[in-house]
């Protein structure tokens, strides 16, 4: 979380679930971006042991790729990684879905994305910073004013009469979030960071996961629109959700989201990172 308020709060659940231990085997950053990079630097400052950081730094990529072309610098992504090693000498780890999966006591990670590929392009793609200052631009414009979206009822009419439209995520930084498939035992959840619907599927499809049961999905970039489309959660099939978002920064969970899984399920069970008031009365607003 990059809010010191949602810092404290998730810090205090951490030590409650860790009791006196303080260690985490492995902690993963999905993706370089601020609202989650930010809360791991955050971590780093407290008395809890980390183990393994899993974090496909722009440091690596091109180990990962097996070239040496020109990295793109991100402050706090190199900021990050100084850290972890230089300063912690906390082992890092990287994922693609190329790699084995990770085995950590009787609980099994295997990554669905991002690809190899999907790494090189952020890479070399001279768009990626102008990206950052885009959506930091687009962030300050939508904080200074009162933006409306779709209301419930419309959101569920428009796909209900076919006029749904998925527009997908352009992020660069957002596909090259790590997607994973975690089990133990006869569990198994299925957590996709900023994840591109398209390639969570082809993911999924890949390393055998289609038509596989999942007990909870943790939804793509906060509930965005742009990330979870009919097709996907049709892929998926039945399962319960969980949704990491409050409803203050691009009104996510969107209501077309909200709407997309209300279409194909019509009491589902939603698990919510926060209990924002305006959050639970947009939930409460399908009801």
């Amino acid at each position: 979380p990059k809010s010191f308020k949602a810092r404290r709060d998730v810090l205090a659940n951490i030590e409650k679930i860790l009791g006196e231990n303080s260690v985490i085997d492995i902690a993963i950053v999905t993706h370089n971006d601020d609202d989650h990079i930010g809360g791991f630097e955050f971590l780093l400052d407290t008395s809890i042991k980390i183990n393994t950081i899993v974090f496909n730094s722009l440091q690596d990529i091109p180990d990962i790729i097996q070239n040496s072309q020109k990295q793109i610098s991100y402050n706090q992504d190199n900021a990050l990684k100084q850290r972890l090693l230089a300063e912690r000498g906390i082992k890092t780890l990287c994922l693609t879905r190329d790699s084995s999966p990770l085995i950590i006591n009787d609980i099994t990670l295997t990554t669905i994305t991002p690809t190899a590929e999907a790494l090189e392009c952020m890479l070399n793609d001279a768009n990626v910073q102008k990206e950052r200052e885009e959506k930091k631009r687009r962030q300050k414009q939508i904080s200074s004013s009162k933006t409306e979206e779709i209301k419930p009822e419309e959101a569920l009419q428009k796909i209900q009469s076919g006029q749904d439209v998925f527009v997908k995520d352009p992020s660069i930084t957002n596909k090259s979030s790590i997607g994973l498939v975690i089990q133990c035992g006869s569990f198994s959840g299925l957590f996709l960071g900023d994840a591109h619907a398209e390639d969570v599927i082809e993911g999924l499809t890949v390393l055998g996961f289609n038509n596989h049961q999942f007990d909870v999905v943790k939804i793509s970039h906060h509930g965005s629109e742009r990330n979870t489309n009919i097709e996907s959660l049709s892929f998926l099939g039945k399962t319960e959700y969980i949704l990491c978002a409050n409803n203050e920064k691009h009104h996510h969970p969107n209501n077309i989201t909200l709407a997309r899984i209300l279409h194909l399920d019509n009491t589902p069970t939603i698990h919510l990172s926060s209990n924002n008031p305006s959050l639970l009365e947009k939930i409460n607003d399908f009801k």
